[in-house]
């Protein structure tokens, strides 16, 4: 199973997972044409796209992969949330083009098994998801939340696409000189991971079976990625890290013992 990376953090979202016979979209927040430009993949292969929630680095362009006809799937309140900014335009979108997700329900996507769950965040009804296949194994991909409420370590997870947004020191130097504004420093820390975060959440997933960490959504004023990576490595001594940027793939394999939910 190969991961592209068509784009991460606040200037746009998107991730590309291509097995041998299908693939799956995470988040719209980046132009199909980057899709075609960084990937050779046909549209034919993909299952669908997910939505973690409606910001526009995430869903901005989830209209024009629904019109190249891939189905969208989100929650109620973020698909809701996309119409309503829609109509608010003076154009609507067809609820045709969308499959809502519920929280804690098991979903199944062609050949891939969804599992979305609830976070937090400044959005309408915003989820991570732990994603199986049988050529990967289980992903968890968790972004945009202050924390996450559920413990996924019996899942034994072989892969981890985890959002380390900021570091606490930098945010705290880029406030006092200006650099961030004072109220969007204190909607960071509500609203994302820092490393610190998303290392304690990494240790505590932790089993033999975790393979690989992907750090995803990095701020652009107060994230080190190669600090980061550092601390992840530390953190999980026996996995490959990655530091998600617009191009990186990386092959995910997946445990000999996995099974389908």
């Amino acid at each position: 199973m190969k991961l592209t990376v068509l784009n991460s953090g606040s200037s746009g979202n998107g991730y590309v997972l291509e097995g041998r016979n299908s693939a799956l979209i995470i988040e719209c927040g980046v132009p199909p044409k980057e899709l075609f430009k960084l990937t050779s993949l046909p549209i034919s292969k993909v299952s669908g796209c997910l939505v973690s929630h409606e910001h526009i680095d995430h869903a901005k362009y989830a209209e024009r992969y629904a019109q190249l006809g891939l189905r969208i799937f989100a929650s109620t309140g973020t698909i809701n949330a996309l119409s309503e900014k829609k109509e608010r335009s003076g154009r609507f979108l067809p609820d045709w083009k969308f499959s809502r997700l519920i929280p804690l329900a098991i979903h199944r996507i062609g050949e891939w098994v969804i599992y979305p769950f609830d976070i937090v965040h400044d959005a309408a009804e915003p989820l991570g998801f732990i994603i199986e296949h049988r050529e990967c194994g289980r992903i968890l991909f968790l972004t945009d939340t202050s924390f996450c409420k559920y413990n996924f370590q019996d899942m034994n997870l072989d892969h981890i696409m985890i959002e380390a947004n900021y570091d606490d020191g930098l945010l705290n130097d880029n406030i006092a000189s200006g650099v961030v504004d004072a109220s969007r420093g204190e909607r960071t820390r509500k609203t994302h991971l820092s490393i610190r975060q998303a290392c304690d959440l990494i240790k505590s997933l932790q089993t033999a079976d975790l393979k690989t960490i992907i750090l995803i959504h990095l701020s652009q004023d107060n994230a080190d990625a190669d600090y980061f990576a550092r601390k992840a490595a530390e953190t999980a001594l026996f996995a490959k890290i990655g530091v998600a940027v617009k191009g990186f793939t990386i092959e995910l394999n997946k445990n000999e013992n996995f099974a389908v939910l």
